[in-house]
Order: C-alpha cells, then structure tokens, then sequence
C-alpha cells in the first residue's frame, strides 16, 4: 500500500539538480514535503515540485526558491480547503510575493513550477511555465503538462509543425510563469488515480536533450527512481548540458 500502514511503503522517490556544462550558477530547485526515505511509512499526503527560476545571477535562484517555500508553506496551511483551491491559491501567493519582489530592484525575476499532489488514493498536478510533467509505465510515455511558451502555442494553432517548434529559435520564450506579472493563470489537472507502476517525472526544461523514447526507456529501466534521475541528468550534460538541470521521479 502507498498510504498509511504498517507495511514498508511502495512509492520511491529520486531527485537529482545540477548546474549543467554552460551555466555558472544553478536557478532551479526542487522540494519533496514532508520529507521522507525509502522504508518509511507513507504520509497520507504529499507535494513534489521542480522551479525554473529566470534572472540574472542569484535572481533566478532566489525566485524558484521562493516558490517552492511559498507553495509548500501556504498549500500546507489549508489542509481543510479542497486541494484545487489549496493549489491554486499557493501558486497565487507565491506568484504575488515574487512579483513584489522582483518589483523591488532593476533586475525582473520568475519561475516556472510544476507540482505533484498526491492525496491518499488520487492527485493533482498544478503547472505554469515549461518545467514539465510526464507520465511513463509500460504502455509508453505521456507528457501530462502543456508548456506555456509562445512556440507551444504556435504549434497548437497550425503556424508551426512538430518538428519546426522543436527547433524554434525562440522556443523557451514563456507566455506564462510566477512572478513575471501580478496576475497569472494556473494549470490545475487531476484527479488522477494512484495506479501501481506509474513513474511520475517532474523536470525542469534542461532535461530537453534527452527525447521522449529515451526517457522511457531510462525511467523503466530500474526500480530506484535515483538511479533514474542520475541517468538522465548524466546524459543531458553528455550532450552539451546547455541549462541547469533537475529530474524529480516518483515511483508507485
């Protein structure tokens, strides 16, 4: 069983962050509340999150860190709301404090965030940005996350193929993330059922590199969801590592 019990628990989770070949600075980050190891009992709830943040220098870094304090903070707090509202109104607060923030000085900052939910038998997902979320088990790899970029758009709209929005020049250039105006849209998805041998992976877009087919491959190809994140985060950087990088898997 995943939730409360006594039996040694069935979700493993992995989680790897680095700074990538070309980067000087890591603005990513990640959270796993409450934290917990392999071989405890399993929290009847629990978010997962991976932050892209976008700045100069420590700018980016202190809003991806802001966000995932923020939402973590404020999502716990409300433990009687619904979960959408509990979601959507974490994501909110923390758009509004970044925005505030970045508002402070000349240089501007935000993040992307996408976050796992999950609350006894089902979960949530809630997304802005192009960090992203994939659901992978042995009939394939699904990207369950729309990316919020002007080059996703083009190509839901017919402008652009599949192809040609791969290799857009412009094709991290975002609609949407915290903190980049006062007010924003935020994807909320779920309820999904827990279903066993689901691997849930959440990556900030460093892990572009690695294609889907591989992903797969890679994520099924071991029960250890850190041997996983390592794989991947290795071959992203073999190839060129040309942002920072953070791979998030959760296993049932």
């Amino acid at each position: 069983m995943l939730w409360k019990t006594k039996r040694k628990r069935a979700l493993r989770v992995g989680v790897v962050s680095d700074v990538g070949q070309v980067r000087s600075e890591n603005q990513d980050s990640w959270g796993i509340y409450p934290e917990s190891r392999n071989g405890e009992e399993v929290p009847n709830e629990q978010l997962f999150l991976v932050a892209d943040g976008m700045g100069g220098h420590e700018h980016g870094q202190e809003a991806s860190r802001m966000a995932a304090r923020f939402i973590s903070e404020y999502y716990f707090a409300h433990a009687n709301w619904e979960i959408v509202d509990r979601l959507d109104h974490a994501f909110q607060v923390a758009n509004k404090r970044i925005w505030a923030r970045s508002n402070e000085g000349e240089e501007k900052m935000g993040t992307t965030c996408t976050a796992l939910a999950l609350l006894g038998r089902e979960f949530y997902l809630a997304h802005v940005g192009d960090s992203r979320c994939y659901r992978i088990n042995e009939e394939g790899i699904e990207q369950v996350t729309t990316d919020h970029t002007l080059v996703e758009e083009m190509r839901r709209e017919g402008v652009l193929t599949e192809e040609e929005a791969l290799h857009h020049p412009r094709r991290h250039a975002l609609m949407r993330a915290l903190g980049i105006r006062e007010e924003t849209d935020i994807d909320i998805l779920g309820p999904f059922p827990v279903k066993m041998g689901d691997r849930y992976l959440l990556c900030s877009d460093g892990l572009a590199p690695v294609q889907n087919d591989e992903l797969h491959r890679l994520v099924m190809a071991t029960n250890v969801p850190q041997e996983a994140c390592e794989t991947l985060v290795a071959l992203a950087n073999e190839r060129g590592g040309p942002d920072n990088v953070t791979v998030l898997v959760v296993s049932f």
